[in-house]
């Protein structure tokens, strides 16, 4: 994880030369080192401390490999790794290097005293063809490096500071290099034969969610293609619902990651907010796009499309598990809503989000019957309506999102 020096291998792939340490980064890594001596896990000596620190490993793994399993976002993966990693035994510096087509080396994810002085100082490239990650990410094998002095290939930053050991693991993603894992002590033969086999095996692990992300992506593609010609279908009839559901769906997603969700989380609640209106298909177009007030007997007629919608993506196995937002996205908060009068948190928090969007975007869209009002007014209508037709704390992080 060092950047290029004079004794380094030239190439025509080489890093962009840096001024030397100076009197400032000096004191920081100093600083660093000292924070590390003091808040580090000793690693246990003795048959007693060599079992705990094996049950330690063997719970790491498993943990990792959960969590791992739940995501298909890649920096949230490799964030995932290095703070396990350092987390558990707080390693001087854990990280993941993400080799790019430039054949540079790119710092993606690192954690430790070390990574914050890199971070602070920049330090966030290498060539491939330099240094100890460099050799690791050209030949796929591992490197466990008692001594970094006795190493021919590191890359001496500040002599003084620099880590003693390292341990650098490829990271593999469908048979082709895609990073490197490394970790770094202050101290010699800080790492064991032991401790390289369960990097390699994180490192394994890693690779193959990164190959389910990179699947999963394609599916995606393939999903969004069958959406859009599913969405077609509806800005036939009504040109106004297509181009709100996109900017219904994008709000949606902001306002559900800042309500805590996960990027995947909020992905869904995207989707399923494209996919709200896909029901007024059913809808007569003389009561669609009638431009003054509806009927009793078209209101019921306008009722029907999320029960609709709703049955018509639970028949297509990609969208199946959206189905129950998009039915409950006309539900209300009081219980007034439709087609099933849920109340509260019995409605699905994706559809209590896509109602609070589709509200605010309906509000400061032009309407056949009726013209647009201002932003202000629409948050001003937001709050006279939290509570009794939308979620307040939904309502909350919307009006955040749209001040923000």
């Amino acid at each position: 994880m060092r950047e290029q020096s004079a004794t380094s291998t030239t190439s025509e792939l080489t890093t962009t030369p840096r001024r030397p340490v100076g009197a400032r980064e000096r004191l920081r890594r100093e600083e660093a080192l000292r924070r590390h001596h003091e808040d580090k896990l000793a690693k246990p000596n003795g048959p007693a401390g060599k079992v705990t620190y094996l049950r330690a490993q063997l719970r790491l793994a498993a943990r990792l490999t959960a969590r791992l399993a739940a995501t298909n976002d890649v920096n949230e993966m490799v964030t995932l790794v290095v703070e396990e990693l350092q987390g558990t035994f707080s390693f001087y510096l854990a990280a993941v290097q993400r080799l790019d087509g430039d054949g540079m080396l790119r710092l993606i994810a690192g954690r430790g005293a070390l990574a914050e002085v890199m971070t602070e100082f920049l330090l966030l490239e290498q060539s491939l063809h330099d240094g100890i990650n460099g050799r690791v990410a050209r030949s796929g094998s591992s490197a466990l490096v008692a001594d970094t002095r006795e190493d021919p290939d590191y890359i001496v930053r500040d002599p003084d500071t620099d880590p003693r050991s390292e341990l650098s693991v490829p990271i593999v993603v469908d048979g082709a290099i895609w990073g490197v894992l490394n970790l770094e002590a202050p101290e010699p033969e800080a790492f064991s034969e032991a401790d390289a086999v369960l990097v390699e095996t994180i490192a394994a692990t890693l690779g193959s969610s990164l190959h389910r992300a990179v699947l999963v992506c394609d599916l995606e593609r393939t999903f969004m293609t069958t959406l859009t010609a599913l969405m077609s279908t509806v800005e036939a009839k009504d040109s106004y619902t297509a181009s709100h559901e996109q900017e219904v769906a994008e709000l949606a997603e902001r306002v559900t990651l800042r309500l805590g969700g996960s990027p995947s989380n909020a992905r869904d609640v995207r989707y399923a907010a494209l996919l709200h209106d896909v029901g007024k298909v059913a809808v007569p177009s003389e009561i669609l796009l009638k431009p003054g007030p509806l009927t009793d007997s078209e209101w019921v007629v306008m009722k029907t499309p999320a029960a609709v919608g709703g049955d018509l993506v639970a028949r297509i196995d990609a969208f199946a598990h959206l189905a129950p937002a998009v039915r409950a996205s006309h539900e209300r908060w009081d219980g007034a809503g439709y087609p099933d009068a849920l109340a509260g948190e019995d409605i699905p928090l994706a559809a209590r989000i896509i109602a609070a969007c589709d509200t605010y975007e309906a509000i400061v869209t032009d309407r056949p019957y009726r013209p647009a009002a201002t932003p202000a007014q629409a948050r001003e209508e937001l709050r006279r309506v939290a509570g009794s037709q939308l979620d307040e704390r939904v309502v909350e992080a919307l009006l955040d999102e749209l001040t923000g």
